[in-house]
């Protein structure tokens, strides 16, 4: 099936092409017009596989889909490209669609932290806590600034009747964020379960202010 690309992604193609071809021309390293703008299919294909990527990074899901989904039709063996179009496809909405592309780039290359941390995430989002755990938990020992994962680990060991284990790292990630109010709530509720009760009503306290300031 062949994917639509976006124009300004196409057109982008081509400028940066055609820019190439007259630097090239004037410095009389390429001979006949009619070769300028020759585009080999390897170009586009590593033009629109790192365009799909950097328009994931920007969150521009909708952008980088057709440009993703066109490279792993040619190169369906690329896991960078596996990983970012599973996270596309979450993203908007065809969760099972992701997290299959994504569970298989996972049995490929178990060892990539990445593909461990986005298929964590995956599970978290679609309520499968059991199976995101061990994801997240091995995610977050390569990642352990990422305020996503730690927010998401401590959730699914709430979910899984861990309160305890979740508190420390829902304060982890408050240090990086400390007006979350997710999981300021979070926190309360954890803290509320495991009989703190004082420092769960700070922690509800603290998230209305935060709340009524907005």
């Amino acid at each position: 099936m062949n994917q639509k690309i976006p124009f300004p992604d196409a057109a982008g193609l081509y400028l940066e092409i055609g820019t190439t071809a007259l630097t090239r021309c004037a410095s009389k390293l390429v001979s006949g017009f009619q070769h300028l703008f020759f585009v080999d299919e390897r170009t586009k294909l590593d033009y629109y596989r790192n365009r799909g990527i950097e328009h994931t990074k920007a969150n521009r899901y909708a952008r980088a889909l057709p440009l993703l989904e066109h490279v792993a039709e040619q190169r369906p063996d690329d896991l960078e490209t596996m990983l970012h179009l599973g996270l596309c496809l979450i993203r908007l909405g065809r969760k099972d669609e992701g997290a299959r592309l994504l569970e298989t780039a996972y049995a490929r290359d178990a060892s990539n932290p990445n593909t461990a941390k986005l298929l964590g995430l995956a599970y978290a989002q679609a309520g499968e806590h059991e199976r995101a755990l061990p994801m997240l938990a091995a995610a977050a020992q390569a990642f352990p600034d990422n305020f996503t994962l730690l927010y998401r680990l401590g959730a699914a060991l709430d979910h899984l009747g861990k309160p305890a284990e979740a508190i420390s790292y829902f304060e982890r990630a408050l240090e990086k964020r400390p007006k979350a109010v997710k999981v300021l709530r979070a926190l309360a509720y954890a803290l509320e379960q495991t009989g703190e009760r004082d420092r769960a009503l700070a922690c509800f306290k603290r998230a209305d202010e935060l709340e009524d300031n907005e």
